[in-house]
């Protein structure tokens, strides 16, 4: 019998490492830890298998395409496909809310410009009743944006890829432009708001593609709450555990038919764009 797969990008700490960990325990399959750092992820594989479970690791830097190539090979080389992807990779810097041109354009490479790459590589692997799941946040709600301009274009039905492209490069030049024009956009820590909102449209996109190619994929994004992480410097409301509550629901418990929402951290449905 095919062995069903589960992949979680970013999954060494923090959420990522909990939905493994529930995938280990619940999912009917192989479990893939990913990390950019083999050390990390092989150290993180461990700890799990000192609880009795078994995941399997692969290197995966979701910023480099020729890393998520070698992932792709290697996927379809040993499996007939993924069953779940997890897109979990992702930055903030909460001590630089107005962040340089290069600190900004690396954090959209790793929390959406991965996606796009990702999207190219990896989806061509997803079996047709495949689930994927994007981890966004309460500051990936469309409320985050401050330019009507773009509050206008992202709530419309028929958003393109490109248009959530030339949101992400409008940003981008403001903080080119300097901090009056970067917190006039989305205001403090903005660059990390913006990469979330993309990520949201761009779930909502894919799935009216999806649905528009007659797959039965669902791909929905999740707000996990606000979880004490290396990335929240320890603040939170949540530990990674309870965090990974709703991202485990879209993976296993949803219905097949849940496609293109937004769940909040207690896995109801919430409107984006409110």
């Amino acid at each position: 019998m095919e062995t069903k797969v589960a992949v979680v990008t970013g999954s060494n700490k923090g959420i990522g490492f909990e939905i493994v960990k529930g995938l280990c325990q619940k999912f009917n399959g192989s479990v893939y830890l990913t990390a950019r750092n083999e050390e990390r992820g092989r150290k993180a594989v461990q700890k799990l298998e000192k609880l009795g479970l078994r995941p399997l690791f692969h290197t995966l830097d979701v910023t480099s395409e020729s890393s998520i190539e070698e992932f792709a090979k290697f996927i379809s080389t040993r499996h007939s496909g993924i069953d779940v992807l997890v897109n979990n990779a992702g930055i903030l810097d909460l001590d630089k809310p107005v962040p340089t041109c290069e600190e900004a354009k690396k954090l959209m490479d790793t929390n959406f410009y991965s996606l796009l790459t990702i999207s190219k590589i990896l989806y061509p692997l997803l079996k047709n009743d495949a689930r994927i799941i994007n981890m966004s946040s309460d500051w990936g709600l469309l409320s985050n944006i401050r330019r009507q301009t773009w509050l206008d274009i992202l709530a419309k039905d028929d958003l393109t890829t490109d248009e959530i492209l030339q949101f992400v490069d409008d940003f981008l030049q403001n903080v080119k432009n300097g901090k009056t024009a970067f917190v006039s956009f989305a205001g403090h820590n903005g660059d990390y708001k913006v990469s979330k909102v993309a990520l949201s449209a761009l779930t909502f996109v894919q799935q009216k593609l999806f649905i528009k190619q007659g797959k039965d994929i669902s791909i929905n994004c999740v707000h996990p709450g606000f979880v004490k992480t290396d990335m929240t410097k320890g603040m939170g409301d949540f530990t990674p555990e309870r965090g990974a509550r709703a991202p485990l629901y879209l993976a296993l418990e949803a219905p097949q038919s849940l496609k293109g929402t937004f769940v909040w951290h207690d896995c109801h449905q919430v409107n984006w764009d409110d």
